[in-house]
């Protein structure tokens, strides 16, 4: 497979992720929280999982952050790692701290969110991001970033909505999607940029690409955890 331009690689990804078991927006849960499908008890064990999964993220973007030598992207990692652990941009607080209040509002407890281990799906997605994020480079782990990040404001817009919807949940129960709809846009368009000035071989292309469609399938994957919840 030869070297693509910048615009057909992306929209190879794009391509690829629109594919069933990657596409997000299409992932059957966001109809059921929106109808109001699904128990308190299996929301609050999905964002028990989503927890473990999001406190995770700022140490992969901190590793991304080491390998890069590109003072430019490395400066783009560093205010995404600031947005993720503190808040800095949104003016709320670590993503990890937000999807923890989203499980509380549903009645996570504090014991529970210390005590919660992995369901095979997340362990997978944690997985793939030691692997991908920590450990394949720098380039391959924006690619792997792309396939959630591209993904995520509308399928999260979605899911917000159905919460406040169908379960009465407040602003700061539902904080932790919506920051992610303004955030991940602006965040997705720059790795998009980025990926094809910096992806130019046909090795780090087909690399990427698969890390990108990889994370939305381990995500996709996760996202069915509720149902190991009553």
């Amino acid at each position: 497979m030869a070297v693509l331009d910048g615009v057909r690689f992306i929209q190879e990804i794009d391509a690829g992720l629109k594919a069933p078991q990657r596409n997000l927006f299409e992932h059957p849960v966001i109809g059921k929280i929106q109808r109001g499908e699904l128990s308190r008890n299996q929301l609050k064990g999905l964002m028990l999982q989503l927890t473990l999964q999001t406190t995770d993220i700022v140490r992969w973007i901190g590793a991304m952050y080491a390998d890069c030598p590109v003072p430019a992207v490395r400066r783009v990692l560093f205010l995404n790692l600031y947005e993720e652990e503190l808040g800095g941009f949104s003016n709320s607080k670590g993503h990890f701290e937000l999807c923890a209040d989203t499980a509380r509002a549903l009645g996570a407890t504090e014991a529970e969110l210390g005590s919660t281990r992995p369901l095979p799906a997340t362990q997978l997605m944690l997985a793939h991001g030691e692997i991908c994020l920590r450990n394949r480079g720098w380039v391959v782990g924006l690619g792997s970033s792309y396939g959630l990040e591209s993904q995520s404001p509308e399928a999260f817009k979605r899911i917000a909505a159905g919460l406040r919807a169908q379960y009465g949940l407040d602003e700061d129960a539902v904080r932790f999607f919506d920051v992610h709809v303004t955030a991940d846009e602006d965040h997705s368009a720059g790795l998009a940029e980025t990926l094809t000035r910096h992806a130019t071989s046909e090795g780090l292309q087909q690399a990427a690409r698969d890390a990108a469609w990889l994370c939305a399938e381990r995500y996709f994957g996760m996202l069915n955890t509720y149902e190991a919840f009553s």
